[in-house]
């Protein structure tokens, strides 16, 4: 048994396998503090540190928040409906968070300081690591179905259902909008690409790019079913949506997975169009890549959380209907429009080619925002004869 190459595994995994979920528990408190202050309230300020056994606490701002939620779920009771099938009950909140961790290994982070050398230490150096991405990150469509029909509730269901069709559509442009890259780079490995941005050519700069990396995240919000994508919890229609069924650690699983997702996809944008660990000062001091991977995996997550903020949920046929009707068109022409700009540097063209290329990303990144304006303006139509008309 080759117990070096197991210690490099393990090496590489633990820190991925500890950093995210510590983050996961960090973030929920950021979240709810964020939210607070968007609509004007406190948020988490009571949960803190005994001082003395007879009275005072140090609240530290609730930051005790998320270690009393973790406490709380575990010691909750875990309730499955009489006819639900428990052996699926059981596997889909473990499904669903199996692929999230999985894939954080496939990540292009640095960890110097584990052997000692400049170079990247990761559990897996896979050649097709993009493509590795998507494909398991599928299967939580399936722990979402899981989800739905062992519970044998129809709001479960329809929760399912309505997730299954959202995953579904935008996954869609959310490979082709990665498709640019992996056109452009020439190579689906996650290392490659985040050398090909070394410095600061990042290919959020490119006008390709940019229009990418904006399809790019607003699928990822609909994959991970944040706001204003996030129908199959809508709790005014449906009531908690997949995970009605759901209490105690099974809940938290669920919960834990979604979040894990968050950062996974966040991480694999900031591989494919933020140049990965590339930032100031990492010439010098290699281990600031992990510092940067993160801060800019962070601010996507930032970001994330002030949408869910501000902006309102969609409707269903919206919600379709932008991802068919502008999403799709919109990833597709970005194609040809990144193929043409390769095509002319490849060429030496000169300035008026950059000039098209810049102008045809700016009118798909218009495009887009008038889809999304449409879609929130649409209103419902009543059909005549319901008036007697």
């Amino acid at each position: 048994m080759n117990w070096e190459l197991i210690g490099d595994i393990l090496l590489a995994t633990v820190p991925l396998l500890v950093i995210f979920p510590s983050m996961f528990a960090l973030t929920t408190w950021v979240e709810r503090k964020a939210l607070a202050r968007i609509q004007n309230r406190i948020g988490p300020n009571k949960v803190g540190v005994p001082l003395t056994p007879y009275g005072g606490r140090l609240s530290l701002f609730g930051l005790g928040q998320p270690a009393a939620d973790g406490i709380k779920m575990l010691f909750k009771e875990n309730i499955v409906p009489t006819g639900a099938d428990r052996l699926f009950h059981l596997l889909a909140p473990i499904l669903s968070l199996i692929p999230a961790m999985l894939v954080l290994c496939f990540l292009p982070l640095e960890f110097p300081w584990l052997n000692g050398e400049q170079n990247s230490v990761k559990a897996f150096m896979l050649d097709g690591a993009v493509i590795f991405f998507f494909a398991i990150t599928g299967l939580n469509t399936l722990a979402v179905f899981m989800a739905g029909w062992a519970s044998r509730n129809k709001y479960s269901l329809l929760g399912g259902m309505r997730a299954i069709a959202q995953m579904v559509s935008y996954e869609i442009p959310l490979v082709l909008s990665a498709v640019v890259v992996v056109m452009i780079v020439g190579s689906l490995n996650a290392a490659e690409i985040a050398e090909a941005q070394a410095g600061w050519n990042w290919y959020v700069f490119q006008p390709w790019g940019l229009a990418a990396f904006v399809i790019f995240f607003i699928a990822a919000l609909a994959e991970t079913n944040r706001s204003p994508f996030d129908l199959p919890e809508a709790e005014s229609e449906i009531i908690a949506g997949y995970f009605t069924e759901y209490s105690g650690f099974k809940f938290a699983l669920f919960f834990l997975g979604e979040y894990i997702a968050m950062f996974a996809i966040s991480g694999l944008a900031v591989t494919l169009f933020l140049g990965a660990g590339g930032g100031p000062g990492v010439e010098a001091l290699p281990w600031l890549k992990v510092i940067w991977f993160l801060a800019k995996v962070c601010i996507l997550i930032g970001v994330m959380i002030w949408l869910r903020g501000t902006l309102p949920r969609l409707r269903v046929d919206q919600l379709m209907g932008f991802a068919w009707k502008f999403l799709l068109p919109l990833s597709i022409l970005n194609i040809f429009i990144a193929g043409f700009a390769w095509h002319a540097k490849n060429a030496n063209e000169g300035t008026a080619v950059s000039v098209i290329v810049w102008v045809s990303a700016l009118i798909t990144l218009y495009a887009a925002a008038k889809g999304l304006d449409r879609v929130n303006r649409a209103k419902v139509k009543p059909r005549a004869y319901q008036y007697g008309e």
